[in-house]
């Protein structure tokens, strides 16, 4: 029987795409046979993650040979989760099989447009360019892509979210500042520490709590015992699972300052457990918060900004209580597990028939 084959990062691995595709199987999508995942990436060393794609890549060959591919749907984002996925395009263009290739990351389009030699620029648009759909996860992305390969089908297809996991509380929240995310400086996380400590004296009791690893959590431990908060922030490290659910369901505000993103799905587990949100004007953000009506959206880099939305967010109750009912419905209503799935299906079915 001929099956979808959809490959990417570990489904347990960290980081949003496999966050996605850790969705996708808890919800069903790989149980029938019809649709089958491979695995492309996965955390360590080097070498075990050499032999993790080369095995898929070999597994993927015999599916082709065996004529039992109907479709290859590809998660893939910049540098090596690109080149990581190029090898297997190349085959299902070989053998006529149709590609869907989903973008993933918020930095796609600084990588192709100023990080490569115009060869290598041209082989990605080339391999773009063969693919029968492209996905991404908002307009403006999706503009760009269009402009980059004419005569492209650019789509967005939002991330899903398992709303069966981490379900909102209704208990009293703690000031409690909560980022979810990398620990580097492109995520927003000096700015975090600098907004949190303008305000610390207006909110009584409140915490930071940085949950991630990066390169830069030293020097952000650094910076709060600098700017005289590092005794209010906390660092957990990477938290997943009920320990995830069980801080959304704490926390006062949820903050995500990236300078760039595509669809965070840690927003759209702070919107599922309502739990209201501070997030940056990148990529799908102003989206998915209805530009402000379901959170506040602050400009990446301004820190008095976000000061100011985390204050709010903290002490104006009854605007925050408007917005995270909104959020609450807007994600049951488009970015819930089952609604997604059954828009993929829907796709699988006609480019694959």
């Amino acid at each position: 029987m001929k099956a979808v084959v959809m490959i990417g990062p570990c489904p347990d691995a960290k980081g949003g795409m496999a966050s996605v595709v850790a969705v996708y199987r808890a919800n069903g999508l790989f149980a029938s046979g019809d649709c089958r995942y491979l695995t492309t990436a996965t955390e360590g060393h080097g070498l075990r993650k050499l032999v993790v794609a080369a095995s898929s890549l070999l597994r993927f060959f015999a599916l082709l040979l065996a004529g039992r591919v109907a479709l290859l749907h590809v998660h893939g984002a910049s540098h090596g989760s690109f080149w990581r996925k190029f090898a297997f395009m190349r085959l299902a263009r070989l053998f006529s099989v149709p590609v869907i290739f989903h973008l993933h990351g918020g930095e796609f389009r600084q990588f192709v447009d100023q990080r490569l030699g115009s060869a290598v620029r041209q082989r990605v648009v080339d391999t773009l360019a063969a693919c029968r759909l492209i996905y991404c996860l908002n307009e403006e992305v999706g503009d760009w892509l269009r402009t980059l390969v004419p005569g492209a089908v650019v789509q967005v297809m939002p991330n899903p979210i398992d709303l069966r996991a981490g379900a909102a509380s209704h208990a009293k929240r703690a000031p409690c500042v909560l980022f979810l995310g990398r620990l580097e400086r492109e995520k927003g996380v000096f700015d975090l520490v600098r907004a949190v400590a303008a305000i610390a004296h207006q909110v009584p009791g409140i915490r930071l709590t940085l949950c991630g690893a990066g390169s830069a959590g030293g020097d952000v431990e650094q910076l709060a015992i600098q700017n005289g908060i590092g005794h209010l922030v906390d660092f957990p490290g990477w938290v997943d699972g009920e320990v995830k659910a069980d801080l959304l369901r704490r926390a006062g505000v949820f903050v995500l300052p990236s300078y760039a993103e595509g669809m965070p799905m840690a927003v759209l587990e702070a919107m599922a457990a309502r739990t209201p949100v501070v997030a940056s004007r990148v990529g799908a953000v102003a989206n998915m918060l209805e530009d402000g009506a379901s959170g506040f959206i602050v400009e990446p880099g301004n820190v008095a900004m976000l000061g100011d939305a985390i204050l709010a967010a903290l002490t104006d109750g009854k605007t925050t209580h408007l917005m995270t009912e909104r959020a609450a419905v807007r994600v049951r209503t488009l970015y819930a597990a089952d609604v997604v799935i059954e828009r993929l299906r829907q796709r699988y079915s006609e480019l694959s028939a």
